[in-house]
C-alpha cells in the first residue's frame, strides 16, 4: 500500500505543470489531463469510479456540501434507498452528489409499479361504487425501489423526494361492460382535476374488452400521497385490471 502510494505521489510530481496534473503526458492542458492509448489495443482506456453498492451509500453520512460534485458508480441496488439523499439511486449506474442527494445523468427507470389483476378480461378483480371518486386497489406491488411508501390498506403512495414525475396508469373493464363515463387521474385526493381524463367506453360487442390509458407528468413535493382513482358514472364498474408506474424525472 505504502509503495502505491509513493508511485502515485511521483507520478503527480513529475506530470504536475502549473498547477496542473497529466497522466501519461507532461503537459496537462487541464487540472487534471489523463491521456489514454488508443492505438494500443491491450491497453483499456478510461478512469473507473469509486465503486459501491446502494446499501453501502446508505450507510455512508458524511457526505455534505464540500462533496459536491463527487462522482461514483453504484454496482447493485438491492434493497433500494432508506435514506433521502438516495431515492433517486434506482439503477445500476453513474451518480453524482449535487451537494445533498445523488443524482444520475442518465435517463430515469421507473421507481414504482403496481396492479390489480392479472389481466384476464373476463375476471372481477375489483368492484368500483357508482357515481363517486373512488381509490382503485392495487394489491400486487412489482417494484417499489424509489424510497417512496406503499400504503397497501389505502392504496397510497408516499413520495419520496420532491421533483417532476411522469405517471402512467390504466384500468381496464371487464368484458362486456356497458357503457359509461369513467374518470380516470393520479393525484392528491379524490376529485375532479384538468388534469384527469374522461372517457365513454363503447357499447359491447362481443367481449368487448376496453382498457382507458393515462399518462400525467407533474411535480409533487416529498410527502404528498399519490393514488389512482377512477369515477364511473351513474353504474358500478367492475375491474378486470389496473396498474399504476411511477417514474421520477428530476429533482427541483
Amino acid at each position: 500500500m505504502k509503495k502505491n502510494l509513493f508511485f502515485f505521489a511521483l507520478l503527480l510530481i513529475v506530470f504536475t505543470n502549473a498547477q496542473n496534473v497529466g497522466v501519461n503526458t507532461n503537459d496537462p492542458k487541464a487540472t487534471l489531463d489523463v491521456v489514454g492509448n488508443p492505438s494500443d489495443a491491450t491497453k483499456a482506456d478510461g478512469i473507473i469510479l469509486p465503486r459501491l453498492t446502494l446499501a453501502q451509500l446508505n450507510a455512508k453520512t458524511t457526505y455534505a456540501a464540500a462533496q459536491t460534485g463527487t462522482l461514483i458508480y453504484v454496482t447493485d441496488v438491492s434493497g433500494g434507498s432508506t435514506v433521502q439523499s438516495t431515492a433517486q439511486v434506482t439503477a445500476i449506474g453513474r451518480y453524482y452528489f449535487d451537494g445533498t442527494n445523488w443524482r444520475s445523468d442518465i435517463p430515469k427507470s421507473t421507481i414504482f409499479t403496481a396492479t390489480l389483476g392479472t389481466g384476464a378480461g373476463a375476471t372481477t378483480n375489483a368492484t368500483i361504487p357508482a357515481t363517486a371518486f373512488i381509490t382503485v386497489p392495487l394489491p400486487q406491488v412489482t417494484k417499489n425501489i424509489g424510497g417512496g411508501l406503499w400504503n397497501a390498506t389505502n392504496n397510497t403512495y408516499t413520495i419520496p423526494i420532491s421533483g417532476t414525475y411522469i405517471i402512467k396508469s390504466s384500468i381496464r373493464l371487464t368484458d362486456g361492460s356497458s357503457s359509461r363515463s369513467v374518470f380516470q387521474a393520479v393525484g392528491k385526493s379524490n376529485i375532479d382535476i384538468p388534469d384527469g381524463i374522461w372517457q365513454t367506453n363503447p357499447a359491447p360487442t362481443g367481449t368487448g374488452r376496453w382498457t382507458m390509458l393515462y399518462t400525467r407528468i407533474a411535480y409533487f413535493d416529498q410527502g404528498d400521497l399519490v393514488r389512482l382513482y377512477m369515477y364511473s358514472d351513474g353504474q358500478v364498474a367492475n375491474l378486470s385490471d389496473a396498474s399504476l408506474n411511477i417514474t421520477l424525472l428530476s429533482l427541483n
